[in-house]
């Protein structure tokens, strides 16, 4: 049963407000960037964030039919790229970890979402892309990781040398180093830590001393 002029109106605009619904909803998330592609690798759809991401980190402007391989200049990335897309057109979910980006321009990190997409008779036309710039994250960690690596090394400076047996003279309490040599203690202890001395003197030692200074 055909629709009346006015039901194919309003059937119209229930589509028109979904479809903006939807590109309302794709552009929306911060940091979250959706694109699609047919089997041959062309833009379907994409939002305007991933345009200008191909913008940045290409150099690159696309648009509705665009090979998106056409547009990654690096061979490394192109190749990856085509790998994942490859994947998802014979089915494959994908949730990777990536960077992507010409190293003149812009390089950047990404969590990609690969999904294959069906068309109505349930066959395979295309694959759709989720991705979320995770730069800032990445940066992060690595920062994270490098300070803790600092922090390592200051402890294990700290407590690198004073280990184990260490021979000391009974008498005078010089210590034998290594190369056999005998050292002043206060010596020694400075060379194997980051211990430092100020001398002083001690309410025995000052009473002999007194009693040297008198006679």
């Amino acid at each position: 049963m055909s629709l009346s002029h006015e039901a194919a109106l309003k059937e119209l605009e229930r589509n028109r407000q979904q479809l903006l619904l939807l590109q309302n909803i794709l552009e929306s998330p911060h940091g979250v960037i959706f694109f699609s592609l047919d089997r041959a690798y062309r833009y379907t759809s994409f939002a305007r964030a991933h345009a200008q991401t191909m913008q940045n980190i290409w150099g690159a402007t696309i648009g509705i039919g665009t090979c998106m391989l056409d547009v990654i200049r690096d061979d490394a990335d192109r190749a990856k790229a085509k790998a994942n897309f490859d994947a998802a057109l014979s089915g494959q979910n994908l949730l990777l970890e990536e960077e992507y980006g010409d190293a003149d321009l812009q390089r950047t990190f990404w969590e990609n979402r690969y999904s294959p997409l069906y068309d109505d008779a349930g066959h395979i036309s295309g694959l759709t892309v989720f991705v979320t710039d995770i730069t800032a994250r990445r940066q992060t960690a690595e920062q994270l990781a490098k300070a803790q690596d600092e922090l390592r090394i200051n402890l294990e400076k700290q407590v690198r040398q004073l280990q184990g047996i260490i021979p000391i003279c009974s008498y005078c309490k010089k210590i034998r180093a290594d190369d056999k040599s005998w050292q002043q203690l206060e010596r020694y202890i400075s060379a194997h830590s980051d211990a430092m001395f100020s001398h002083g003197i001690c309410p025995t030692c000052w009473t002999t001393v007194e009693q040297h200074t008198e006679e």
